[in-house]
């Protein structure tokens, strides 16, 4: 959303000027940010993959998925199960109720090396719009391209009931802070000139 959200554009080396300048503008910007929040404007919580099992190590050391997966158990969207050959481990399986959030399309996080890590889909909470580009930077070159760094804040076009749920905003932090954050809170993105329009820049692109 988590993460799909903000990715910062490579600066420019020292001594490159761009030869032909693109200004950019609210007016050439908006529709960009707009673009990009309709295809990528999901904030989802990093959970692409199911079931997920939690070890006793895991409870240990006090993972994410160790505390997280309890509070969504109790609300009804993960089931629990105990492998019989292993009675430490806990299988968590989304409910028809939880898969009603999982989205199945393509999505990409960064691995080991800042190296793509496609995904089927992911488990998300809300869906963001554009409320209102702020700002941005003066366009850099990067690989024969202009880029900038698009400021704006969003509106939640919809999110889903157990994200007011205090459990969950405890083990999902993030999620108070996005939710409680429309038409306040900043979000960054990097647009490259590309083909005569600001393209946004997203992880494997």
């Amino acid at each position: 959303m988590k993460r799909m959200l903000i990715l910062i554009g490579l600066v420019a080396p020292a001594g490159v000027t761009l030869a032909r300048p693109v200004v950019p503008s609210e007016k050439t910007l908006r529709p960009a940010v707009q673009k990009y929040l309709e295809e990528k404007g999901h904030f989802c919580l990093g959970k692409f993959d199911w079931p997920i099992t939690v070890t006793e190590h895991d409870r240990q050391i006090v993972t994410n998925d160790s505390v997280q997966m309890p509070v969504f158990e109790k609300l009804g969207l993960v089931t629990v199960s105990i492998p019989a050959d292993d009675p430490t481990l806990r299988r968590y399986e989304l409910t028809p109720e939880g898969r009603k959030y999982y989205l199945v399309k393509p999505m990409v996080s960064l691995g080991p090396g800042e190296q793509p890590v496609e995904h089927r889909g992911d488990f998300c909470a809300a869906t963001l719009t554009l409320d209102r580009v702020v700002k941005w930077d003066k366009p850099t070159l990067v690989d024969g391209h202009p880029r900038t760094i698009v400021t704006y804040t969003y509106k939640v076009a919809s999110a889903a009931d157990w994200t007011r749920d205090p459990q969950v905003q405890k083990v999902f932090p993030m999620i108070h802070r996005i939710v409680d954050g429309a038409g306040t809170m900043q979000l960054v993105q990097a647009f490259s000139w590309t083909n005569h329009a600001w393209v946004a820049l997203t992880p494997g692109s």
